[in-house]
């Protein structure tokens, strides 16, 4: 039977096409996330807002993603959509919410807009999280998924890094003294203004691009699977699936402690920076280090540390991950040493030290590239087989309401007890992600049926080698 199976093994090369549309869809999620908070305060002058309100820009796209979850999973299961139909609305949500975006800076009053903007662009969101395992598991062998897995988180952490620094060079006046007052003429959040609405105009029609390709062209799955535990499992889902087994089969993945733990996890790991995000300017202002340059600008600098470091350890992370199969000693690592680095940037910010600020928010994100796509492997291995798109959407509706905690409790931690308590804050989810990870467990179902697939066929062809041998 495995001789027959592993026949029937083909890679197609188009996988690398529809791996470039997840990117881009990514780098569009990416840079919507981080365009906001390091301009905090052109949003609080242009909308007549305040700072709380302005961080419901980005913290409206976790609301979405908790109340999507359910529903969205409960389709995927009964085969009410999928694959293709998932990604479908991942484009859409994606398109439409950098539409209601770009139509938001028509007039300041429109500030209700964005949000709801926003909002959708959660939709894709949560399924884009629950994309790059499943995507990569489909189309990819065992050997490059975790490669597949980080070109796709790529793209969400080269986005960051446009959406940290691009809209701060869009908006900040020349005129340094109206920064240093914190007060923007009018005809600065005039050109402010324009500026914005031609980078989300830009975003939305790559955006539209993509899905209208993903319509034509992408399919629910390869006509034959990259591997034997994806084409065992593809024959068991032959069979139609009652809603009932969807109740059972979530109740087992809402007891099975090894799976809900890494979602913690992956919330806090993932999402750590989610606080830095949305309040690194006013930490700037509040601690006075932004001498010679505008707390906007240096904020987007030092984030875009932590994405280029991102981007670094999430292609060394999937190059590991591809090598290396012991996933819960890498992630104890990996979030150890990301722990580290975020004392460091807490101990440079509290002493004024820019250039270790810089160097330990880029090790903040490399540590935590790494340590996500390993993360991102293990969630499908402990629920194989499981279905991987079930499996990652419950996943990323847990990891998004652990993110919207996280923010709520940054912004309240910054108005009571300012730096030093997001700081410390921040390490502690880490930490507390460490210790959650010490009671997952080891075991790799995927890989487990791989291997003995591959024992099997060596113990064949040692028997045909020692007939061969007698005769």
């Amino acid at each position: 039977m495995s001789l027959e199976i592993s026949n029937q093994i083909i890679l197609y090369k188009r996988r690398w096409a529809f791996l470039l549309g997840f990117f881009i869809l990514e780098l569009c999620a990416g840079i919507s996330f981080a365009s906001y908070g390091q301009i905090n305060n052109f949003y609080v002058q242009f909308f007549k807002s305040t700072p709380a309100a302005v961080d419901w820009i980005t913290n409206a796209r976790n609301i979405s993603a908790i109340l999507i979850t359910f529903p969205i999973a409960l389709m995927i299961f009964t085969n009410k959509i999928g694959f293709k139909g998932l990604v479908l609305i991942i484009a859409c949500s994606s398109t439409i919410g950098l539409l209601f975006v770009t139509l938001s800076f028509i007039d300041r009053s429109l500030f209700a807009v964005i949000v709801i903007g926003q909002t959708v662009s959660g939709i894709a969101d949560t399924l884009g999280l629950a994309m790059p395992s499943t995507f990569a598991v489909l189309w990819f062998p065992e050997s490059q998924v975790g490669t597949a897995i980080a070109l796709n988180v790529l793209g969400l952490s080269t986005g960051n890094v446009i959406g940290y620094t691009l809209p701060s060079y869009l908006v900040t006046p020349s005129n340094h003294t109206l920064q240093v007052n914190k007060v923007l003429t009018q005809g600065a959040l005039a050109s402010g203004q324009r500026q914005l609405r031609y980078m989300y105009g830009s975003f939305l029609a790559t955006s539209a691009a993509v899905t209208i390709l993903f319509l034509i062209f992408l399919t629910d799955k390869p006509p034959t699977p990259p591997t034997v535990a994806q084409e065992l499992k593809n024959r068991s889902e032959q069979v139609q699936k009652p809603i009932k087994e969807f109740f059972h089969q979530s109740k087992g993945l809402f007891t099975s402690r090894s799976y809900v733990l890494v979602c913690i996890v992956i919330g806090f790991i993932l999402d750590t920076v989610f606080v830095e995000n949305i309040m690194m300017s006013e930490v700037i202002t509040d601690i006075r280090i932004a001498n010679h340059v505008a707390s906007s600008t240096l904020s987007g600098y030092i984030m875009s540390t932590y994405s280029v470091g991102a981007i670094i350890g999430l292609t060394l992370g999937g190059k590991v991950v591809d090598r290396c199969k012991r996933y819960k000693i890498l992630a104890l690592c990996g979030s150890t040493l990301e722990l580290m680095s975020t004392v460091g940037v807490a101990v440079n910010a509290i002493y004024n030290v820019i250039p270790g600020l810089y160097a330990c928010n880029a090790l903040f994100g490399f540590f935590a590239g790494c340590t996500v796509v390993v993360l991102f492997e293990m969630v499908t291995q402990v629920t194989y087989p499981t279905d991987e798109t079930l499996v990652n959407t419950v996943m990323a509706g847990i990891q998004s309401a652990v993110a919207l905690l996280m923010a709520v409790l940054g912004r309240v931690m910054f108005q009571h007890w300012r730096t030093i308590a997001v700081f410390a804050f921040q390490s502690a989810c880490v930490l507390m992600g460490i210790l959650l990870l010490l009671l997952v467990s080891s075991r790799n179902h995927r890989l487990e049926v791989e291997d003995n697939n591959d024992t099997e066929e060596t113990e064949q062809e040692a028997q045909q080698t020692l007939l061969v041998s007698q005769q």
